[in-house]
């Protein structure tokens, strides 16, 4: 393994309970109950879609552009404030990686001003050699457009590439294109289906080094 990809919400930081929580008082005040369930199902999507998928679910919204625009307006301020906790021993294995001189790459459906500020707040963005982001793709998560993009610019085989994801979506976005993936359980349990497709599922990142260590003993 020489690279190694991360998604960023949900699997770096603990940020989509917090956006979940959001959507469902925005929801609540228009007179719609969101569903958990639901709400893990998009859960990877660029937000670019959500119109589209929340419509297709609840049908018709009249006010939705109006509480997109709060929710963005809401997203914005928490990223800036840098409110998300990082996954348990996120750091730490970014470090880890770093002594052994893996690279590291961020792949998410965010778009790159909103990604890159996340990672100055969170202080974690001197461990990242690279980024695709959301905006500089034509399809997002599940299609597997952005992790083409970040295999030619890693410039490394696929099976030298290893994977970190939270969702669904970006599980089936990392493996249609041709790559090993571990399953963080953040927001999202795992489903059976999902199981099968991931190397490995873990809790969090102190799980993965214990694993680590372990292994090279």
């Amino acid at each position: 393994m020489s690279v190694v990809l991360f998604d960023l919400d949900g699997t770096l930081i603990d940020s989509e309970r917090y956006y979940f929580s959001i959507w469902q008082e925005l929801m609540a005040q228009a007179g719609y109950r969101l569903e958990k369930d639901f709400y893990q199902s998009v859960v990877g999507s660029p937000t670019s879609i959500l119109k589209e998928k929340f419509q297709q679910h609840f049908g018709e919204i009249p006010m939705f552009d109006q509480l997109f625009e709060a929710f963005m307006d809401r997203r914005k301020k928490a990223q800036k404030e840098g409110v998300f906790p990082l996954t348990k021993g996120c750091y730490e294995y970014l470090e880890y990686l770093k002594r052994k001189n893996i690279s590291c790459g961020v792949v998410t459906s965010s778009y790159q001003k909103e990604a890159e500020g996340i990672l100055e707040n969170m202080e974690l963005a001197p461990f990242f050699a690279f980024g695709v982001y959301g905006d500089q793709v034509t399809k997002g998560k599940p299609d597997p457009e952005i992790y083409h993009k970040a295999i030619q610019i890693a410039n490394q085989p696929a099976d030298q590439i290893l994977v970190y994801e939270d969702s669904p979506n970006g599980i089936l976005s990392a493996v249609r294109a041709g790559l090993s993936c571990i399953h963080i359980k953040n927001f999202v349990a795992p489903t059976p289906e999902i199981e099968r497709l991931v190397n490995s599922s873990h809790s969090d990142f102190w799980e993965v080094l214990s694993l680590t260590d372990s292994s090279s003993n």
